[in-house]
């Protein structure tokens, strides 16, 4: 989670919602993101989405079947939905704390 919460800091320095994402597999990080919609002028562009893109790439399949994905927001329903059709294992996601 300390890698999320480090790629929502990037997200934040960029000008964009601070969220940030992982995918551990196998115990090891194999796809990272951060909010990046404005940047990349695409609105699919989530932290979730695009650490869950990364993984892919670097696994060579979509379906992540056994890995984990951390979030330091409660995703939204096109992340979950993409994380269930990528056959993520886990969604773990700090809880939203009211000050």
């Amino acid at each position: 989670m300390q890698a999320a919460l480090e790629l929502a800091d990037e997200a934040a320095a960029a000008g964009e919602v601070p969220v940030g994402a992982v995918v551990v597999y196998d115990g090891r990080i194999v796809g990272r993101g951060f909010n990046q919609p404005i940047r990349a002028q695409d609105p699919t562009a989530h932290a979730e989405i695009v650490a869950l893109r990364e993984a892919a790439r670097t696994l060579g399949n979509y379906r992540l079947t056994g890995a984990h994905l951390y979030v330091t927001v409660e995703p939204c329903l096109m992340c979950i939905g993409a994380a269930i059709h990528a056959r993520v294992s886990t969604i773990v996601n700090l809880p939203l704390i009211k000050i």
